[in-house]
């Protein structure tokens, strides 16, 4: 192992808090002054392009976060446009907000947002839909097992009517 890789980290749940205060509409030029983080370092971290980061902007990116997650980006000086903006991109790039991760999830790899409460479930992918959100791929999964169930129903209907 080189130098360098010991000296990182996996950079996925430092992308997933960016991301999920982006939903909040904290602008990118915002966070990179509370995390100190220079764009051309936030911006691979935020798009999820870094694989990598160092342990010290995880670290910093994690406490930012604990702070703004529960805060309102108007109430702390953040414009109106520049929120609506960072919700805007946040959403069509189908980032979820903080309220989708666990804190002792959102460090785990494996771990898939929680949008609904029901995620991997037609009842998840009902609330989805219901609420506008992206799907996720264990509802959409859900779904398209739920269409297999009923055409293979319907096949049998037919067939013994």
């Amino acid at each position: 192992m080189t130098a360098a890789a010991e000296d990182t980290v996996p950079a996925l749940a430092t992308t997933r808090r960016l991301q999920a205060l982006a939903v909040m509409g904290w602008p990118t030029a915002r966070l990179s002054r509370e995390t100190g983080l220079a764009l051309y370092r936030l911006m691979p971290l935020l798009t999820g392009a870094a694989k990598t980061t160092r342990p010290e902007d995880a670290r910093t990116v994690a406490a930012v976060y604990v702070r703004l997650s529960t805060a309102s980006p108007g109430l702390c000086g953040v414009s109106h446009i520049a929120a609506r903006t960072a919700r805007d991109r946040a959403g069509a790039a189908g980032w979820a907000p903080p309220a989708a991760w666990d804190e002792d999830t959102i460090d785990d790899p494996s771990a898939i947002p929680q949008w609904t409460g029901h995620c991997g479930t037609v009842r998840g992918a009902g609330i989805h839909e219901r609420d506008g959100l992206p799907l996720c791929a264990p509802c959409a999964d859900a779904l398209y097992r739920r269409r297999l169930r009923d055409a293979a129903h319907a096949a049998r209907t037919t067939t013994h009517a």
